[in-house]
């Protein structure tokens, strides 16, 4: 990743409630592992600002790291395995519950990007009155396209 060039980036206020709102739930959700990743997620926004793809790419690699951190603690037997297993380790749930918060963060950046790139293209705009409605829900009291009336 590029590291932008110029004065450091001032966030709005905006920007700074989507980081408490991140914080308050990744703190509920994951106590003080939940606070230190929402903390690392704002330095990691503030200082580099990543792209929704790096973040999407972040997430994928976390959670194909789960599985090989439980296999690397060696997998119980049957007549062991119990709650204890997941218990005794947490490292694997905090990986999937930061990869989790990475991709909801990179879904978000990419939706909100996408919108403003749409913004110019009139095929992505809500059909207009006289539109073909055949493949759109029927309106309140409309009939259907072929006039039969539904079940």
């Amino acid at each position: 990743m590029k590291r932008r060039a110029g004065p450091p980036r001032r966030p709005s206020l905006r920007t700074a409630g989507g980081w408490l709102a991140l914080a308050a739930v990744l703190t509920l959700l994951g106590g003080r592992a939940g606070l230190v990743l929402a903390a690392l997620i704002v330095l990691w926004d503030l200082l580099l600002a990543p792209a929704p793809r790096a973040l999407l790419l972040a997430a994928l690699l976390g959670f194909l790291a789960v599985p090989v951190t439980i296999l690397l603690r060696g997998l119980p037997t049957g007549a062991t395995l119990s709650p204890d297993f997941a218990a005794g380790s947490l490292l694997p749930h905090l990986l999937a519950g930061t990869s989790l918060a990475l991709l909801v963060l990179g879904i978000l950046r990419d939706v909100r990007a996408g919108l403003a790139r749409g913004a110019g293209h009139p095929e992505l705009d809500a059909p207009a009155a006289g539109a073909d409605r055949a493949l759109l829900p029927p309106r309140p009291g409309e009939r259907p396209p072929d006039s039969q009336e539904p079940p």
